[in-house]
């Protein structure tokens, strides 16, 4: 490992959590698991010059000088040394040596694993903070792919070099070992070793290149599977199943053939250099025998080395493959956590925002997506008078839904400025300024949980006092009483056993429960049929009786907002008209037309009834 890698991994693994306190433990262990097993393995020796010399004590130490030092510790223990103590003693070195591996396996498990949940805990917190234009751009799919797969093999990846690390200390700890039996023979296989090393030196670079090709691949995958799991109606009723399954196999066959082809440069790794290995130990064998005239004794312990340090060898280079191989999974992370910050939704704002009394002043606004060509908001002036009901309507694609993204700040505009009770709304902090906010869309997004649970996903300690009264205030509670569980009902994923309507009054009484200054509902009647849109607005009337509250909603059908204090006719980016129900039909621009619409097709469902 150059200093560069190095520098380079360091650099990594401290920027992903991975400590040197943790690097330090697990070198540690490794180092103690290594040392006790070459001593394990260096008791053979006496081992074989005791049996070759009969156990004479007196011959064995004449013959090795090494022999006077184990007579001396064993009389310092009085006792006689023999050949079942000298097993004994390596068994129990071998014992110790797995007492050591088992901790650095758990201990490298606990790790590698907390890094895991570090990061996907880094990646889901950076999402949640990021902008919205952050979230227009990035699929979800995409997403839960670097944090479901490449997560696992960038830890993976980073904690690799360590293991690299460790793998290069064994060697050279045995090299050592071998060295001290003979530096000819120690010189030779170092010098082997190393030509061995670059036998898969094309695969591994290949390596790198498809493990990047795999990022890719279950990217793809991952971004197809999440869009087609949500709308399993659609593919079905469109006749496009074949299709999907067609194009969901091409996929996955691209994401096997990456898995496939990077096992097999891994596999070509591991059999090409099994026979240069036994290669090497033969002629070992040989010189050492026939040139170097060793003992067969110490013959034999160098060829048990020689036979571990095989191993070693191979899983180092597999080690280095593996990391080239891992490299694309790191880098998709970084530049994830790198983009994610700079999309950080940016708070300058320090004041607190108790309440609002006056009014919120949208002032000359305009605002202009980056993939677009034009503004969808063109110098908008707007008052939302405070405990008033201010209706939003207008054709689609008017800018009516962006509007309402500038109120919470989800959005900043392009051009002029907003205000609530005169002060510039950027002064404020985003928290203080979304907690007198509530937001329903106009497709209600309920999790898997219980009903009391999407209820308090609007007020997390709200009592079940609270709770109720958000529920009647929004019309639900009378449903709700009817499931079979009532308050404890699993919903499930969108809660599809309900009818939009029901959805819509529990997603309300979510909203409801915060006890907000201001409510923004998302044309909250796109999907209801006329019943539930009748029984809305008894709702909405209910909710500006009983609550002091700032609401702004915007609609699709007029009849639901005509009794607002304030109409807005949003159209092509501009304010086309400001008014009350009666004067915008005086007007007879685009409000008179859409409202005779309507009605003409109230009354042709009325007429195909009859």
């Amino acid at each position: 490992m150059n200093f560069l890698f190095i520098s380079n991994w360091t650099n990594r693994a401290d920027k992903f959590g991975l400590t040197y306190r943790s690097m330090f433990i697990l070198v540690s262990l490794s180092v103690a698991s290594t040392v006790t097993e070459i001593f394990g393995i260096g008791v053979f020796l006496p081992i074989f010059q005791f049996i070759r010399l009969e156990g004479n004590i007196d011959a064995l130490i004449t013959d090795s000088s090494l022999w006077q030092y184990i007579v001396n510790i064993f009389d310092y223990f009085n006792i006689k040394p023999s050949l079942a103590y000298l097993l004994v003693i390596s068994f129990i070195l071998f014992l110790v040596r797995q007492f050591f591996t088992y901790l650095k396996l758990v201990y490298t498990t606990v790790v590698l694993h907390r890094l895991i949940q570090v990061q996907r805990n880094r990646l889901f917190n950076k999402y949640i903070e990021a902008d919205t234009l952050y979230h227009d751009s990035v699929p979800v799919g995409n997403l839960v792919n670097v944090i479901s797969t490449e997560v696992n093999r960038a830890m993976t990846g980073i904690m690799s070099p360590l293991e690299l690390l460790v793998y290069s200390l064994m060697l050279m700890f045995y090299l050592i070992v071998l060295s001290v039996l003979s530096w000819q023979m120690t010189l030779f296989a170092i010098v082997a070793f190393i030509i061995i090393s670059y036998i898969p030196k094309v695969w591994i670079i290949q390596s790198k290149d498809t493990g990047r090709k795999l990022v890719n691949a279950n990217s793809l995958m991952s971004e197809f599977l999440i869009g087609r799991l949500r709308s399993p109606r659609l593919v079905r009723l469109s006749g496009t199943e074949i299709a999907e399954k067609n194009e969901f196999h091409r996929l996955t066959l691209k994401q096997r053939k990456h898995i496939v082809f990077s096992s097999i440069l891994q596999s070509k790794t591991e059999v090409s250099m099994e026979p240069a290995l036994i290669a090497v130990s033969l002629i070992f064998l040989y010189l050492s025998y026939s040139v170097l005239h060793l003992q067969i004794e110490v013959i034999g312990l160098y060829l048990v080395i020689v036979l571990r340090l095989m191993p070693i060898i191979k899983s180092i280079v597999k080690k280095i493959q593996s990391i080239q191989n891992l490299l694309g999974s790191i880098e998709i992370l970084e530049n994830r956590f790198d983009i994610m910050e700079q999309a950080r939704e940016k708070d300058n704002g320090s004041i607190i925002l108790r309440n609002i009394n006056n009014k919120i002043f949208l002032n000359n606004i305009s605002y202009h997506y980056l993939a677009e060509n034009d503004d969808v908001l063109k110098n908008v002036s707007i008052e939302f008078k405070a405990h008033t009901m201010t209706a939003i309507v207008g054709p689609s694609g008017g800018g009516k839904s962006t509007l309402i993204d500038l109120i919470p700040r989800l959005r900043l505009p392009t051009d002029g400025f907003i205000e609530i009770d005169g002060q510039a709304i950027g002064n404020f902090s985003l928290n203080s300024l979304r907690e007198l906010i509530s937001y329903t869309p106009q497709s209600p997004q309920i999790f898997n949980g219980t009903v009391r649970n999407h209820i308090l996903y609007g007020k997390r300690d709200a009592t079940e006092d609270e709770i109720e009264e958000a529920a009647i205030l929004s019309g639900a509670n009378d449903f709700i009483n009817k499931l079979p569980q009532g308050y404890d009902t699993i919903l499930g994923d969108d809660a599809i056993r309900l009818s939009g309507g029901q959805r819509q009054r529990l997603d309300l009484a979510r909203a409801l429960v915060r006890k907000s200054d201001v409510i923004i509902l998302d044309e909250p009647t796109s999907n209801l049929d006329a019943e539930s849109e009748m029984m809305f607005r008894r709702v909405l009337t209910h909710i500006r009786e009983k609550r002091n509250t700032t609401i702004i909603i915007v609609a699709h059908r007029l009849k639901s907002v005509m009794d607002a204090d304030q109409i807005v006719v949003l159209n092509k980016g501009k304010v086309e008209s400001i008014g009350i129900h009666h004067e915008l039909l005086q007007e007879k621009k685009w409000y008179y037309e859409a409202w005779n619409m309507q009605e003409d097709s109230i009354d042709d469902d009325k007429e195909e009834q009859i």
